[in-house]
């Protein structure tokens, strides 16, 4: 037991908790008196630091320096309820450079303290980091990626635009279990437990859904709810009705589409697009994606070097009928990455009734607000590694 001499009218001062401690009438006495304050060793040091900060105002340079150092205090404060020393911390967190070790950290932390709610902002943060750092890169970093705990692993694959197909997060996912959970019931559990969540079964291939049955990593009861799930809804969603396009919508560039059915039916779509694409395109060239289902409706994107005055880029969203005379009422938006805030921008957001007799599309005819030279040049805010990453956001209007 460590004996401590402290003011109780300063510690009174910054913390209800203290006050509470010290109100039996002693506080404006002036007479000294020895109170005990049991504390678990692990939060030894963040005390004493937390009572110097009550005294002073300031943290040592090493411990402002440090995240865990941070956490551990901010803890501490919020546990003793010092809320001067919890909203200094909290801002100091805020403007330290997040890696991927700290990352991590602040997420197993924000899964398993009660005091969650405090660190939210850093757990957000945090959140934010590996997402950027994964979305389009998760294929090349994949050694890393086996080595994330699940709290961290779960904000990656609950991310709805990881860049890859859902045999591909299958792969990863399986992997990952595998090498965090060596033991059969450990990783029944987790894959029991959080498949469904991170992979979306009912997109993967027959072959890839074959394998969930066949492996032993999943138990058979569940691999076989999620198979007979992925294999109505393939029934219900049947493949594009090849004879009914042409061989320009079968085997336009490749989209990834990621739907939604609550609370509508809606979807994100994404085109990546190489600039060499766009250099190639004479004036009023045209890139078409590859026709695409959503909720049962066939669309394509279209991106088009218009032949304005100045010339610019042009994006375009095609409702591809059969002929009848339906109309399919939606909600679309356009949405464009920029390279220095690396993260989508809206550009276009309008609603649309398309009939059986439209035009060729719908959109803007210069999505960037900005010239053909300014968009493709090299300074261009809209390539990132010399990638244009274009994302559609359709939504089935309510009747």
């Amino acid at each position: 037991m460590e004996c401590i001499h402290i003011s109780s009218v300063i510690l009174a001062g910054a913390s209800p908790f203290f006050l509470k401690l010290f109100s039996n009438g002693m506080l404006e006495t002036g007479e000294q008196y020895e109170t005990i304050l049991r504390i678990d060793a692990s939060e030894k040091d963040a005390l004493m630091e937390l009572l110097k900060f009550i005294y002073s105002k300031k943290l040592p340079p090493e411990i402002v320096a440090s995240i865990p150092s941070l956490l551990g205090i901010l803890m501490v404060a919020d546990k003793y309820d010092v809320s001067s020393c919890v909203r200094h911390c909290t801002c100091l967190l805020l403007e330290l450079d997040m890696n991927l070790d700290t990352a991590t950290y602040c997420l197993e932390i924000y899964s398993n303290v009660s005091a969650s709610q405090v660190i939210k902002p850093i757990s957000k943060a945090a959140q934010e980091f590996l997402v950027a750092r994964y979305k389009e890169n998760i294929l090349k970093l994949q050694e890393e990626v086996d080595q994330l705990p699940l709290s961290s692993f779960e904000v990656v694959f609950c991310e709805d635009e990881l860049n890859l197909t859902e045999d591909d997060a299958y792969d990863i996912v399986l992997k990952w279990a595998r090498a965090r959970y060596p033991i059969m019931d450990d990783r029944h559990e987790v894959l029991n437990s959080n498949l469904a969540r991170f992979v979306r079964v009912r997109y993967m291939t027959h072959k890839k859904l074959r394998e969930i049955l066949e492996i032993e990593d999943v138990d058979h009861d569940t691999a076989s709810k999620l198979v007979i799930d992925a294999l109505f809804f393939k029934v219900e969603n049947p493949p594009l009705p090849t004879r009914a396009l042409t061989s320009e919508e079968l085997t336009g560039h490749p989209v990834r589409v990621v739907e939604f059915r609550k609370p509508n039916k809606k979807a994100n779509v994404y085109l990546t697009v190489m600039r060499s694409d766009c250099q190639n395109l004479s004036v009023n060239g045209r890139i078409m994606s590859r026709a695409f289902y959503v909720h049962g409706q066939v669309f394509q994107i279209i991106a088009q070097r218009c032949s304005e005055e100045m010339q610019s880029f042009g994006l375009f969203l095609k409702c591809v009928h059969d002929g009848t005379p339906t109309i399919v009422k939606v909600d679309y938006e356009f949405w464009v990455r920029e390279r220095s805030k690396k993260t989508d921008v809206s550009k276009l957001k309008e609603s649309y009734d398309f009939t059986y007799i439209d035009c060729p599309g719908r959109g803007t005819l210069n999505l960037c607000s900005m010239s053909w030279a300014s968009f493709i040049g090299n300074d261009s805010l809209y390539f990132t590694n010399d990638m244009l990453l274009l994302k559609v956001h359709i939504s089935f209007k309510l009747e």
